[in-house]
């Protein structure tokens, strides 16, 4: 990243131009440079922040007016500044792969949350139940161990995890999942619902999720629950089909 490498190169010449001007013994040289380093980073850091946070606050305004495709835009129009800000990438990505699907881009969608952040849970999760739903059970479960590894309190991640060992018969897994999220989280409700179904060869229940779980399109929602509001909040709820149309 080009912001780490200059706040390095920067500090290694203020750092050692005393010791090359013998103002300073090397150990000295040493100290400094990472003093230097600090101090340039938090400024660069502080400069590019005051760039990024009117540009998202845009981005969210742009979505809460339904402008989804404009949005999504204004995500891409930012994706050079990747370059200066590390790991800002994997969370435009995220941000655009939702988008996208919301859009109705699948493929492109799916692309993009391959490369969002393994801490956004959201993206994450909605890129294995992608690829549960195609039928790649393995590679879904493999997308949630990691994530699960990463995001140690997201309660719908861990149970979703559980639900997907579940039905690939891996009930013992799955207790394991639970057991070490209920080790971080003891009060989360639904997940020691879901432990004591576990161990008691029960199917595990998502219904207390809500629509949190049923737009990860796993599972039909009840009719009355289905009348809720289906688009995620900041998004406009997509026009409904005519009948014949």
């Amino acid at each position: 990243m080009y912001s780490i490498l200059l706040s390095l190169s920067l500090s290694l010449l203020l750092g050692f131009s005393g010791v090359f001007l013998d103002w300073w013994h090397w150990a000295w040289g040493i100290v400094f440079t990472i003093i230097f380093a600090i101090v340039i980073w938090v400024l660069i850091a502080r400069n590019i922040g005051k760039r990024l946070q009117p540009a998202m606050e845009q981005i969210q305004a742009q979505m809460k007016q339904g402008h989804l495709q404009l949005a999504y835009q204004s995500l891409e129009d930012m994706l050079p500044m990747c370059k200066w800000i590390p790991l800002l990438k994997g969370q435009l990505q995220a941000q655009m792969g939702m988008l996208a699907l919301h859009l109705r881009q699948k493929d492109k969608g799916v692309k993009l949350l391959e490369g969002a952040s393994f801490k956004n849970a959201d993206a994450r999760l909605m890129l294995a139940c992608i690829r549960y739903r195609d039928g790649e059970v393995d590679r879904a479960l493999s997308i949630l161990e990691i994530t699960a590894k990463v995001n140690k309190k997201h309660p719908l991640l861990h149970n979703t995890y559980a639900w997907m060992l579940q039905k690939a018969k891996k009930g013992e897994v799955a207790q394991v999942a639970l057991a070490a999220f209920l080790k971080k989280n003891p009060t989360s409700a639904p997940t020691k619902d879901n432990m004591l179904r576990l161990q008691n060869n029960k199917r595990i229940n998502m219904t207390p999720f809500e629509m949190q779980w049923y737009q990860l399109g796993l599972e039909d929602p009840p009719q009355t629950v289905g009348q809720m509001r289906r688009a995620p909040k900041g998004f406009r709820e997509p026009p409904k089909r005519k009948k014949g149309g």
